[in-house]
């Protein structure tokens, strides 16, 4: 039976379930062992006979603080120890009620809160105390253990997502990086065609797409720091932080061509907006839309050289093609908005070849010697 959609517009419901349960298949796996190590510690190692608090604080540690840096998983299973004792010491002295509920609640988040906890720590100390005031309330015997037995879950959680079975961190770095590629690609592409074509309305569309890429490039910045918050806990970690140094370096390059892609849009929008002169070479439109697909293109490759280890040399040679592409539009240039738009084609060149690897020097030593080269070339009617 084919798995595809009746409409045959995309998988069926099957290959998405399928597709959804191997995505959750690692948080699944680490929410098991998660729950078994911290419930077998508790019992065979400290002899607890129903450590419930143990399990509980493992899942919420690990699911709350799943691809956060291991700090903030540390500091979540503090909130749930803290909104334990909190909530047994007070039931224990109040007893249980409406007023009782409030007051272990309000307190549990002042204390979280004072002790410098972040909105998820205090939320999760509340959460704690409502589970010790509503479905087991303490006795005086249980008062100092339950602390300790959401302890041992919480270091299980962080054990487990951080140490033992963490995701690793560069793949989630390049999985964070994908949307803001595939983004500005787009956008890039949309601009070409829109000079191609004269279309003023799908350069601003462009322009809008340039302008979305701001949630995605604050994720990816949240990842990139949150990767190199997790190298720190990994084998071999020095090789790790170079290559993280590196995709940082890149990033932060891709975040100026973002950038650089709102002016060119921009920059586009004004071009198609006026009147060419009588002068104006009639094919330049066609060759300044050339060199901004070859930025399209230049992104996507650039995009496989940080995710999945493409070659720099793809990049180097597309954003090279497109400034000296455009560069050669100088000498015919009829307007303030086609050098605008050449400008910019030439800026994102360069970020692309700084996002390779290269230095800036060393980017603006390859443009000058490519534009001597086509310079050459041109007067030999190549």
């Amino acid at each position: 039976m084919n798995e595809t959609s009746a409409g045959g517009d995309g998988p069926g419901p099957l290959a998405r379930s399928g597709g959804r349960l191997r995505a959750a298949s690692r948080g699944i796996a680490q929410t098991a062992v998660a729950v078994g190590l911290a419930w077998l510690i508790a019992t065979e190692m400290f002899g607890y006979a129903l450590p419930f608090f143990a399990p509980v604080a493992a899942v919420i540690t690990l699911g709350a603080a799943s691809g956060a840096p291991a700090r903030r998983a540390v500091e979540l299973a503090g909130g749930v120890a803290l909104g334990i004792l909190v909530g047994d010491l007070l039931i224990l002295a109040i007893g249980t009620g409406t007023v009782q509920i409030v007051t272990v609640v309000v307190l549990a988040m002042l204390a979280a809160t004072a002790v410098g906890g972040t909105i998820l720590v205090v939320n999760q100390a509340a959460i704690s105390a409502i589970l010790v005031a509503t479905l087991l309330p303490p006795t005086a015997t249980l008062v100092p253990h339950r602390v300790f037995h959401a302890v041992i879950g919480g270091a299980v959680g962080v054990l487990v997502g951080h140490v033992l079975l963490r995701s690793p961190p560069v793949p989630r770095v390049a999985r964070a990086a994908q949307p803001v590629f595939a983004g500005l690609s787009r956008a890039l592409a949309e601009t070409a065609v829109a000079l191609r074509t004269g279309d003023v309305d799908l350069a601003e569309a462009a322009l809008l797409h340039a302008r979305d890429l701001d949630p995605q490039v604050r994720a990816l910045a949240q990842a990139l720091s949150d990767a190199q918050d997790l190298a720190q806990l990994t084998l071999g970690r020095r090789i790790l932080r170079e290559r993280l140094q590196a995709q940082e370096e890149a990033l932060r390059q891709l975040d100026l061509a973002v950038r650089n892609t709102r002016v060119l849009a921009r920059a586009s929008i004004a071009l198609l907006s006026s009147t060419p002169p009588d002068d104006a070479p009639d094919d330049a439109l066609t060759d300044v839309s050339e060199a901004v697909e070859d930025l399209a293109n230049g992104v996507e490759a650039l995009g496989e050289q940080l995710t999945a280890d493409g070659s720099p040399e793809a990049v180097r040679d597309v954003a090279l093609h497109a400034a000296t592409h455009a560069g050669r539009l100088f000498p015919n240039r009829w307007s303030l908005s086609l050098a605008r738009v050449v400008g910019q084609v030439r800026a994102t060149s360069v970020d692309l070849l700084r996002g390779s690897g290269l230095d800036l020097w060393t980017a603006q030593q390859l443009l000058e010697q490519q534009d001597d080269g086509g310079t050459t070339a041109d007067r030999h009617g190549r």
